[in-house]
């Protein structure tokens, strides 16, 4: 019975870990990788975006306020026919979110 129960739990784990990914030529990119090495491996993006958006810290009596802001550069990959685009997520260079549109 724990060997069972540790299977599962090995299986739940494993499949939260697994992130999107994206084939650019011989190359897998995943979050984690720079903005160098996106452009190095899937060339430049169709567009690109910067969104600069509020960093909120919360007070000890629960109200929030702005401490500064933070860039983003969200940048689209549009790939072959049939396959939807790729839409990226960089933060401080490093790539955060990676999702394809629908």
């Amino acid at each position: 019975m724990r060997l069972l129960w540790l299977a599962v739990v090995a299986l739940a784990l494993a499949a939260t870990a697994h992130a999107e990914t994206l084939r650019c030529k011989s190359s897998l990119i995943s979050p984690g990788a720079s903005q160098d090495y996106v452009l190095q491996k899937c060339g430049p993006p169709a567009s690109k975006m910067d969104v600069n958006e509020p960093v909120m810290a919360r007070r000890p009596n629960g109200t929030t306020y702005q401490v500064g802001t933070a860039t983003k550069e969200i940048w689209r990959y549009d790939r072959s026919p049939g396959k939807f685009p790729a839409v990226m997520t960089f933060e401080e260079g490093v790539l955060k979110k990676l999702e394809f549109e629908k």
